[in-house]
Formats: structure tokens, C-alpha cells, sequence
């Protein structure tokens, strides 16, 4: 509640109160670009599919940690960079989505594309999904600081404007 600014009612509305919990550089959110104070909730079907289509270079059908910081990286690139505590809420919703959803090997194999798609666009557990572990706030932490780490190689990475040098 001391992230939203309130300190008496809360509703389910009220997470969507821009750059409170919610941040610009959303998976599947629009960005707030007109100075309102609540971020559209609407899930965004082009930004939905996007999100999907980064999936499955590590592991097929999968969404791993992997691919996590990439699609991160590339949103962050198309939205602009995030301050560090919504950068790093940005990446527990993504973490959080794949260590729930994926398994008890999900830090490893990631979760399935067709779940993850599900759980974003409905808001809902996928159909038939049941829990086979509990994600914890310290399993969750290694797997942010996991994408954070993979988020700053692949930003040092970024290719260079200078033609290479020959021997």
C-alpha cells in the first residue's frame, strides 16, 4: 500500500496507478502517454503476441529466464530505460509468471508459451495448470537477479558503429 500512496482502501484499480506499482515498458501493457493518472489495463493483443513470439529460442515453446531478459531488454529499448525500482518490479512479473507457472524446473526450462499466453491475456491460471512447488521470495530473487545480470551483459553487448580492425 505504501507503493500505491494510500494508506486506508485499496482496490484492485488502484495497481494501476501510473508509476506507483505500474511502470511504463510493460509486457502487455500500453505505456501511459498522456499524463493520466491510472496506465490503460487492457491488455494489448500486438504487445501480447510480441512478448510470445521472443519465446522459444533457448527452449522450444518455452519462455525461459533467458529469453525473459531479452524481451525486457528489447521493450526497456522501444519504452525507455526504468528507474531501479520499477525495472525491478518489471522483472519479478515476468520472473514470478515463469517460476509459478513453469514447474518446479521452471529456473531452468522456463514455462510453456501457451501457458504464459493464457495467464496474460485472460488474467486467469491457465486451464488445467496445478501447483507442483512453492516459488518462494528467495528462489524469486535468484531468478530476477538472474535476468538483471543477463539484462547488463546483453546491454554491454549491444554492436558497436566502429568497423572492425583486420590483422
Amino acid at each position: 500500500m505504501l507503493l500505491l500512496g494510500q494508506y486506508r482502501c485499496l482496490s484492485l484499480s488502484d495497481l494501476a496507478r501510473h508509476n506507483m506499482i505500474e511502470h511504463n515498458a510493460s509486457l502487455v501493457h500500453r505505456d501511459d502517454n498522456n499524463g493520466a493518472e491510472y496506465a490503460p489495463t487492457r491488455v494489448d493483443r500486438k504487445l501480447l503476441a510480441a512478448l510470445c513470439a521472443e519465446g522459444g529460442k533457448v527452449v522450444p515453446n518455452r519462455i525461459t529466464l533467458e529469453d525473459a531478459a531479452n524481451i525486457r531488454v528489447k521493450r526497456e529499448a522501444e519504452c525507455g530505460k526504468l528507474d531501479g525500482l520499477h525495472a525491478e518490479i518489471a522483472r519479478g512479473e515476468i520472473v514470478i509468471a515463469i517460476g509459478v507457472l513453469g514447474g518446479k524446473d521452471a529456473s531452468k526450462n522456463g514455462v510453456g508459451i501457451s501457458a504464459l499466453h493464457e495467464w496474460m491475456q485472460h488474467e486467469r491460471l491457465p486451464t488445467g495448470w496445478r501447483p507442483d512447488h512453492t516459488q518462494g521470495l528467495y528462489q524469486t530473487y535468484k531468478m530476477a537477479k538472474y535476468v538483471r545480470e543477463r539484462m547488463r551483459e546483453i546491454g554491454t553487448q549491444k554492436p558497436s558503429n566502429k568497423p572492425a580492425e583486420s590483422h
